[in-house]
């Protein structure tokens, strides 16, 4: 019971540090302005602890109250994740389980959760990639998915830069639309879309698994 607490106790410290960690670079990010902007969704795109959705909003905002361009916005966060995107899958295609089994034993990945998307790329790969890059849990495997598949650098690339885009874009427009009621409609947001990703994942491998029974029922009946 007490391993139990004292464990717990050390997660709560490394979360606390993580926010810290995320407060502190935020800050920088937005000092930086439209660098700032990229590098943030380079962290984004390369699955970091970010709270990226978050940050497109408050350029969003900024582009509402503080006269901040849309077009370079739109343009430097679209860029930014689509290169935190690509390195992911250019690392992972290369190299492999050296850069996969760490991020297994550091939990940053979870191997079943891998699979599942890794099954649906293999028939909804337009859907994981576009419309997929909103749904928590989705956005940050499904680039590690696709590269361990047979999927090609420039389909990769056209699903992900179109899914950048409308990410992006609808992030930033959400941002400036409702300004400075953006935190309490994240939060929102943020937790219709993790109940959206459940049940979008597990009508996904429903139908794959009914599928794969149903090709299994014909297979023996030859």
């Amino acid at each position: 019971m007490s391993i139990d607490i004292e464990e717990t106790n050390k997660r709560g410290v490394h979360m606390a540090l993580i926010e810290h960690w995320i407060q502190y670079v935020t800050a920088a990010l937005v000092f930086l302005g439209y660098p700032g902007l990229y590098l943030a969704m380079v962290c984004e795109g390369l699955g970091l602890p970010f709270p990226g959705d978050v940050f497109l909003a408050f350029y969003g905002y900024s582009i509402a109250e503080r006269g901040l361009n849309a077009i370079p916005v739109f343009c430097f966060g679209t860029l930014g994740y689509f290169t935190g995107v690509l390195i992911v899958f250019t690392m992972t295609r290369r190299f492999g389980n050296l850069i996969i089994s760490p991020l297994y034993r550091l939990r940053v990945l979870n191997k079943p959760r891998l699979d599942g998307i890794g099954n649906l790329i293999q028939h909804y790969a337009a859907l994981v990639l576009i419309p997929g890059r909103f749904l928590p849990g989705v956005r940050s495997l499904s680039t590690y998915a696709a590269s361990l598949s047979d999927m090609s650098y420039g389909t990769f690339s056209l699903y992900s830069v179109l899914g950048s885009m409308v990410w992006c874009g609808v992030w930033i427009g959400f941002g400036y639309w409702f300004g400075e009621n953006v935190d309490t409609m994240m939060q929102h947001v943020q937790t219709t879309l993790i109940w959206l990703t459940v049940a979008i994942v597990s009508i996904l491998l429903l139908l794959w698994l009914l599928r794969r029974l149903q090709a299994k029922a014909n297979a023996e009946r030859r």
